[in-house]
């Protein structure tokens, strides 16, 4: 069946009697080997067992081009994974439990005809939606339905979450520019350095500083001696009281 959905996958060892072994030794000898029952969504008579191991498909390598073998164990890894580990195998999917429309004794009814999930209860179509009976596609068009709205929710919850990162960042940001704006302030609001000793000043800035303690530039284009004469006659003149 093309839809995996529907597809349950169950490693298990079996023991396979190994006629050669027997043979030498007179005795039935067997060897324990992983195999894999293949059995699909409400249909209880069709079971196909594969050895693990051997080749499920050919598969191209994207880097080489190359074709290799793909086995069942490597088509269906995480149940053989389970299987190594000891672990439940279970189908991959939104389990029963999770459908609230689905009383107890469905979800029992469901199990029994290999149908664990809600995605395999969704998929279901033809003759295998008709093995479910009486309001069957009932059941599937519930499970879609619910599916749907599960992911819709998905979507909105991570959208929620991305608006929320971003208010968060924006507060972040936003107090950040507060503080700059707070610095910048309070910097303006401080009184500025001491200025530098006249003879350091430049030409411009000494007619900036005549002209601002006597409400007019220089006259003319004086030498720089001049300036600094006129200057140092301001800075050193008595403050004249109004």
């Amino acid at each position: 069946m093309a839809n995996e959905d529907l597809v349950v996958a169950k490693f298990r060892m079996h023991a396979m009697p190994n006629e050669g072994k027997s043979k030498a030794a007179g005795r039935l000898v067997v060897d324990d080997i992983e195999v894999v029952e293949i059995r699909f969504a409400a249909n209880r008579q069709t079971v196909a067992v594969f050895p693990a191991h051997e080749v499920f498909k050919w598969k191209s390598d994207p880097e080489t081009g190359m074709r290799e073998e793909w086995t069942y164990a490597m088509e269906y890894a995480d149940q053989y994974k389970k299987f190594k580990a000891s672990e439940v195998q279970s189908q991959s999917g939104t389990p029963l439990a999770e459908l609230p429309f689905l009383s107890a004794g469905k979800r029992l009814e469901l199990k029994a005809l290999n149908i664990h999930t809600a995605e395999a209860l969704a998929a279901l179509d033809g003759r295998n939606l008709l093995n479910l009976g009486m309001g069957g596609r009932h059941l599937k068009t519930q499970a879609q339905a619910w599916l749907d709205s599960a992911t819709g929710g998905a979507a909105v919850t991570r959208l929620a979450d991305e608006n929320l990162t971003l208010k968060e960042n924006m507060a972040v940001l936003q107090a950040q520019v507060a503080e700059m704006i707070a610095a910048a302030q309070a910097k303006k609001g401080q009184p500025e350095p001491q200025d530098k000793a006249l003879e350091d000043c430049t030409d411009a800035e000494l007619k900036a500083y005549i002209k601002a303690q006597t409400g007019k530039g220089p006259p003319g284009n004086p030498s720089r001696a001049t300036l600094l004469e006129q200057a140092m006659e301001l800075a050193t003149a008595p403050e004249t009281v109004a």
